[in-house]
């Protein structure tokens, strides 16, 4: 596969056309060395014009890589702490290096080397990171360190919280840049006050803004994607981390007062109505002709398979044909296994079954060809509007916090088929207790709201009452 790309021209890239560039991260290894740690490397490929690979500096056992899904295999015994860089290095330079190629290609920079330099751009701008924080002194990032090492937490919201303390160092940042007396700032945990978060909260609302205005903060903090606008919804999320982090550092003695008393900013979470396809678009899309693109079809077929099944992407992309047990499908979500380790059973019906014996002999163990989860959200929209699929929706638009009218296919996702099964089979029973041991949710859950509508025919049923 190498060789054959490598043949390909690879400078001659045209910048008028959308980008089709794809990223892959493989090893280039011998099955003999499977217990010796090799380097990963990353392959990008842009239609048959553009095609670099260059080693990065990501270290992994052979045994240990899951070369279909590019992460640590899933199923694998190894240090949770190894697992967790490893896939979040792979992440963070995939969102790196497609950033800078779009970038680089809208200006015509893309030529020999392209990869090279890009790799060197990122980890010279990890190390300023690095030297800029033990430069300064911060204990920011020390006590984040030490408050994740104390969480057992999923690599996601590990994550969220990583987020959250680039924000807070690139506040610091910005503090010292935009004041001549500010040079020397630093945000003392042991100190921080309501003013404090107020002073936070207004800079994660317009840090779009200000990063523009002060490209240093980016030179001194690097950011592995573009920062954009953030919808209420985001800013409550953070906060919410934020308090998480604070009542940590209370709770471990770092910090003796709570600034989040007195503190107002912030509408809090909001949420439209549930958006889902009816039973019908569902056999719509399911009947739909795809044999033109057939990596699309199969796109399309584990979508339906998840709205006939209603579990999180997640945990779709872990299921295997094991989990196939006397005509359901069983699984721990992956959520709440923390809490509870109580296990979903779904009897599958007949879509759902014609979709996994259309699949039964694909290669691996996963139950379904799944690709990441990003791509699959991008297929799931292309297949709904080659479906026909294009009712108008009316939507809350998080960043104006006003509704909009947009065709459900722009505002699709994964998720949208975890909405489709709860609404669908709500809408039959009303009953959530019983809805729930489908989805995994605890009895009682606030969330599960967020995923039923009591649609029109509900409430026509209602008001028949009266007659």
């Amino acid at each position: 596969m190498f060789a054959k790309l490598a043949n390909l021209p690879i400078f001659a890239v045209d910048t008028n056309l959308e980008s089709t560039m794809t990223i892959a991260f493989q090893l280039r290894t011998t099955k003999s060395a499977k217990t010796e740690e090799v380097p990963i490397y990353i392959r990008v490929v842009d239609g048959r014009e553009c095609f670099f690979r260059n080693r990065t500096r990501v270290m992994v056992r052979p045994d240990w890589w899951d070369s279909k899904n590019e992460e640590i295999k899933k199923r694998i015994v190894c240090p949770e702490e190894e697992r967790r860089k490893v896939d979040c290095e792979i992440e963070s330079l995939r969102i790196y290096v497609r950033k800078a190629y779009e970038e680089d290609k809208a200006r015509g920079r893309i030529k020999k080397g392209w990869l090279e330099k890009a790799l060197q751009d990122y980890y010279a701008g990890k190390e300023r990171g690095a030297k800029k924080r033990v430069k300064k002194g911060d204990t920011l990032d020390v006590l984040f360190d030490k408050f994740l090492e104390g969480r057992d937490a999923k690599l996601s919201r590990t994550k969220h919280y990583r987020v959250l303390e680039r924000i807070l160092l690139r506040y610091v940042e910005y503090i010292r840049l935009s004041g001549p007396r500010q040079s020397k700032y630093v945000l003392d945990v042991k100190a921080l006050t309501t003013e404090d978060l107020n002073a936070i909260y207004d800079y994660t609302v317009n840090e779009y803004k200000i990063v523009k205005e002060y490209p240093a903060i980016l030179e001194a903090q690097p950011e592995t994607r573009q920062i954009n606008q953030r919808g209420g919804n985001t800013i409550t999320g953070i906060f919410k981390n934020l308090r998480a982090f604070i009542n940590w550092c209370q709770k471990e003695g770092y910090l003796s007062n709570n600034p989040f008393i007195g503190f107002e900013k912030g509408e809090g979470e909001r949420y439209g109505t549930p958006i889902y396809l009816t039973r019908e678009e569902l056999k719509q899309l399911y009947q739909a002709d795809f044999s033109d693109n057939p990596a699309l079809e199969v796109q399309r077929d584990i979508f339906v398979f998840q709205c006939n099944v209603g579990c999180r992407v997640g945990d779709m992309m872990r299921l295997t044909k094991q989990d196939i047990i006397n005509g359901t499908i069983e699984y721990i979500p992956n959520k709440t296994i923390k809490e509870s380790a109580k296990t979903v059973v779904v009897p599958l019906n007949a879509m759902a079954k014609a979709i996994v014996e259309k699949y039964k002999d694909s290669p691996g163990e996963s139950l379904l060809p799944f690709i990441a989860s990003q791509n699959y959200n991008y297929a799931i929209k292309d297949a709904l509007k080659k479906a026909g699929i294009t009712r108008l929706v009316t939507t809350l638009n998080q960043l104006t916090r006003t509704e909009e009218k947009r065709p459900i296919y722009e505002v699709a996702s994964s998720h949208m088929a975890r909405r489709t099964f709860i609404g669908n089979i709500y809408k039959q029973v009303r009953d959530q207790r019983l809805v729930s041991s489908l989805t995994g949710h605890s009895d009682g859950s606030r969330a599960f709201t967020r995923y039923r509508n009591i649609d029109i025919d509900m409430k026509q049923d209602l008001v028949n009452i009266l007659d």
